[in-house]
């Protein structure tokens, strides 16, 4: 007569997984967390717990429900962190500023350059961007070049 019982809890346990949902692991994280509470939820009702005991599952579910918190977290703090990095400039738009203010960093050293103490340091500037621009053109392969 127990097994007639168990197997009626089993039963009764069985659909309010169904209810939830049987493949929560092919939802996105924030249904499946949603979907979760209200399973943890409904299996913390009295009458669930007196199935969960009788079929000896409560290690089982106690289990469950500290993996799914220890999820939570771990989702929670990866939601932040990806909302701080919406919050950053994108390394596009921090190139674009470089270039600019570079741009004009070496527009007043150009037109400093007649001053004595400026001719040093705009031969200087001077010299460095043409060994950028050949270093630019060797690192580029030929049309006919593949690059490695």
């Amino acid at each position: 007569m127990t097994t007639l019982s168990n197997y009626q809890f089993a039963e009764d346990l069985y659909q309010v997984f169904k209810l939830y949902g049987l493949e929560i692991d092919k939802q996105s994280y924030s249904q499946q967390t949603a979907q979760m509470k209200k399973l943890i939820e409904d299996l913390e009702k009295t009458e669930n717990i007196q199935k969960l005991n009788a079929l000896s599952l409560i290690p089982a579910f106690n289990e469950m429900k500290s993996k799914h918190n220890a999820f939570e977290l771990i989702f929670a703090e990866q939601a932040g962190a990806n909302a701080s990095l919406r919050q950053m400039k994108t390394a596009s738009a921090i190139r674009r500023d470089l270039e600019k203010i570079l741009k004009s960093f070496l527009n007043l050293i150009t037109a400093m350059k007649d001053i004595d103490d400026w001719k040093l340091l705009y031969a200087d500037m001077n010299e460095l961007i043409k060994a950028a621009k050949l270093s630019k053109k060797s690192t580029t392969p030929d049309k006919g070049e593949k690059n490695l």
